[in-house]
């Protein structure tokens, strides 16, 4: 993928630089008072904090996958995909059936279910 270029640039440090500003944001996302902008919404500073911190996530997450794990751009990608991407419904399933059943989920499981009381 080191021939591929965008804009004249290799991609390699294209999204060096993409990732680099991404941080920069977030970065400053966390460092700048939200408090009126929390206010005007109703919610509470972290709130927007993390809102904004989770939507740059997903960008940076899809260019180190894309990119840097080749799993865009080159000849074998698909294959990639597939074997990243295979993990993730398990990890979704998980989420979705474990995380999301009920709130305290994970904090009221029943005594079987915790370490040190299996009874061996």
């Amino acid at each position: 993928m080191a021939e591929k270029t965008v804009l004249g640039m290799d991609l390699y440090w294209l999204n060096f630089y993409g990732l680099m500003i991404l941080t920069l944001i977030e970065v400053l996302a966390v460092g700048a008072n939200l408090d009126p902008v929390a206010e005007s919404l109703g919610t509470e500073e972290k709130v927007i904090t993390l809102w904004i911190l989770t939507i740059i996530a997903i960008p940076k997450f899809i260019m180190i996958a894309a990119i840097f794990m080749h799993l865009y751009g080159d000849e074998d990608s698909g294959i990639l995909t597939m074997t990243a991407l295979f993990p993730a419904f398990f990890i979704l399933i998980m989420v979705l059936f474990v995380g999301l059943t009920h709130p305290d989920a994970a904090s009221s499981l029943p005594d079987w279910c915790r370490p040190g009381t299996y009874g061996l």
